[in-house]
C-alpha cells in the first residue's frame, strides 16, 4: 500500500478518469449516483456493488484498480455485494450510532428541562438539565474520539468481507485483526488519503458558494464527488488490506 500510494499515487487516485473508456464508465457511475438522490437505496447499493468489483481486482488479481464495464456487469450480483458491504458498515457503526443517539436525546431532554424552568422559574429541573447537557457533551466527545479508530476498523473489515465473499467474515474480529495489525501504517495512510480528498472537495465547495453563480454548480459537484469517493476509498482500502495480508503471510512462512 505504501509503495502503491507513494510511488503510483496518480495512477491510484486518477483511475476513474485515466482514459476515455474509464471516463465513459465513470459517467455511468455518476448517473447511478444521481439516481441514488432520486430513488432511495437501490442505486446506492448497486454503486457500492460496483466498487466491490474494483476491490476484487486488487484483492484477487493483485491488479491496479480500473473501471469495469457497466454493460458487462451483473447488476443483481452488484446489488447483493453492495447490500453486504453496507450491511457490515451498519452493524459495525451501530455502537457509535447509539452514542450519538444517546447524546442527542440527553441534549434535547436537558434543553427542554432548562426551558421549562426558565418559563416557570421553579428551578426544579435546572440542575438535572445541566447534568444531562454535560453528559451529552461527553457522549459527543467520545463519539468524535472513536470515529477515527472506527474508520480504520472499517478499512480492514470491508476488504476482508470482499476477499472472503462473506458477510460474517467482515464481522469476524479474530480473522481480520491480525491483518489490520500487520498493515496498520498502510490502513492509516489510506484513511489520511481519503480525508485529504474530502478536505479538497470541501474547500472547492466553500469556494463555489462565494457567489450565487458558482453556488449553482454545487449540486453538480456533489454527484461526481460522491461517486468518486466511493470508488477511490474502497480501492485504497483494498490496497491497504493486501499489504497487511501479504505481511501476515510472510510472517507465517518465516515462523514456519
Amino acid at each position: 500500500m505504501k509503495e502503491t500510494l507513494m510511488n503510483h499515487w496518480q495512477e491510484t487516485l486518477l483511475f476513474p478518469v485515466q482514459d476515455a473508456e474509464a471516463r465513459k464508465q465513470f459517467l455511468i457511475t455518476c448517473l447511478v449516483a444521481l439516481a441514488g438522490f432520486i430513488i432511495p437505496i437501490l442505486p446506492t447499493l448497486v454503486l457500492y456493488g460496483y466498487s466491490v468489483k474494483i476491490m476484487r481486482q486488487v484483492l484477487e488479481e493483485h491488479k491496479s484498480p480500473s473501471m469495469p464495464n457497466w454493460q458487462e456487469s451483473d447488476w443483481s450480483a452488484m446489488f447483493l455485494d453492495g447490500l453486504r458491504l453496507i450491511g457490515i458498515q451498519l452493524v459495525l457503526v451501530f455502537p457509535l450510532l447509539l452514542l450519538l443517539g444517546g447524546g442527542l436525546i440527553l441534549m434535547m431532554t436537558g434543553s427542554i428541562g432548562l426551558s421549562v424552568d426558565a418559563e416557570k422559574n421553579t428551578g426544579s429541573f435546572t440542575s438535572v438539565g445541566i447534568v444531562l447537557l454535560f453528559i451529552s457533551m461527553g457522549l459527543f466527545m467520545l463519539f468524535a474520539l472513536l470515529s477515527f479508530p472506527y474508520r480504520i476498523i472499517m478499512a480492514a473489515a470491508l476488504p476482508h468481507a470482499v476477499a472472503k465473499n462473506s458477510f460474517s467474515a467482515g464481522l469476524d474480529f479474530r480473522e481480520w485483526f491480525p491483518i489490520l495489525r500487520k498493515g496498520l501504517g498502510s490502513f492509516i495512510l489510506a484513511y489520511v488519503f481519503v480525508m485529504i480528498i474530502s478536505f479538497v472537495f470541501m474547500f472547492v465547495l466553500q469556494f463555489a458558494m462565494i457567489t450565487i453563480i458558482l453556488m449553482c454548480i454545487v449540486p453538480f459537484l456533489m454527484i461526481p464527488y460522491s461517486a468518486y469517493l466511493t470508488l477511490i476509498s474502497n480501492a485504497i482500502y483494498a490496497q491497504a488490506y493486501n499489504t497487511g495480508r501479504d505481511a501476515l503471510q510472510l510472517e507465517s512462512h518465516v515462523s514456519a
